[in-house]
């Protein structure tokens, strides 16, 4: 008799890492990388941006049968860690992961493996969430709800990919507009989840979020606005949409805003 498929749900948010590479400004070298990391002002605007849109977001989700890695370096300061611990202390899905420096896709998979196992587990899906962006509160419902559907359907040693290509953009310091409606048409890191037995160690950031569809099936979809994903200058990537703009007005956008994650206009207009 066929073994039944469990899934369990990892996710990774990568709060301010060292790693060696992976930057755009990986170039200027590892001290320069450093103190613009570091930097107090950079710092608490993104500690502002994952309380109030990545964390929030955690916390929201109602499938609560997850783990969510928060992954810091060794060296990062002891007060801004000292803060990141209270702000997760009554968040039993986080665990804070903290490494050294080393290359940045060597350190994900390190990190993923900190989180413990379900014993019981087939497979298992790693997804993505930056820590200055949103996930709706149904993703990790959702991603459960598609894994084991398509895992019953196709080859259950083949890893395969999750996306959610509808969502908005939050416009940060923008207080006119600050949110607009977009369907991408590439995957977008925000939520992304890659599908693969629990004892392969690959994991969603395997490979380039835009590109993956390259590599992996995937299973994309934009039933509705499912991330928030958050344009500042402290992007280390261009942060634009892909694809053509939604048509939700702004009662609509404000409906999905409450219900989805839990948040108003007037929240995102003062991040």
């Amino acid at each position: 008799m066929a073994r039944e498929n469990k899934v369990q749900i990892k996710g990774l948010v990568r709060f301010s890492y060292l790693s060696k590479n992976g930057f755009a400004i990986s170039d200027k070298g590892q001290e320069a990388v450093r103190d613009i990391l570091y930097a107090p002002d950079r710092l608490d605007r993104r500690f502002a941006l994952f309380e109030r849109l990545a964390l929030r977001s955690i916390v929201n989700q109602r499938d609560e049968h997850f783990k969510v890695g928060i992954l810091i370096g060794d060296d990062f300061p002891e007060a801004a860690r000292q803060r990141l611990e209270g702000m997760v202390a009554d968040v039993p899905q986080a665990q804070i992961v903290s490494l050294p420096q080393m290359i940045h896709y060597t350190a994900i998979k390190r990190a993923f493996a900190a989180m413990a196992d379900e014993p019981e587990a087939t497979h298992t899906a790693t997804f993505r969430l930056d820590d200055d962006d949103a996930i709706h509160r149904l993703t990790t419902r959702r991603v459960r709800q598609l894994a084991t559907s398509l895992l019953a359907i196709r080859d259950r040693k083949v890893p395969f990919a999750l996306a959610f290509n509808r969502g908005f953009y939050l416009e940060v310091g923008n207080r006119q507009k600050p949110i607009s409606e977009w369907y991408e048409k590439t995957p977008l890191g925000v939520g992304l989840a890659l599908v693969a037995p629990k004892e392969a160690t690959v994991n969603v950031f395997r490979r380039n979020h835009r590109k993956l569809g390259e590599y992996f099936d995937c299973f994309t979809e934009i039933e509705r606005p499912m991330f928030i994903r958050s344009v500042h200058p402290d992007n280390d990537s261009a942060a634009e949409p892909t694809g053509r703009k939604g048509t939700l007005d702004e009662d609509g956008i404000l409906r999905v805003l409450r219900r989805g994650f839990g948040l108003s206009l007037d929240e995102l207009r003062n991040v």
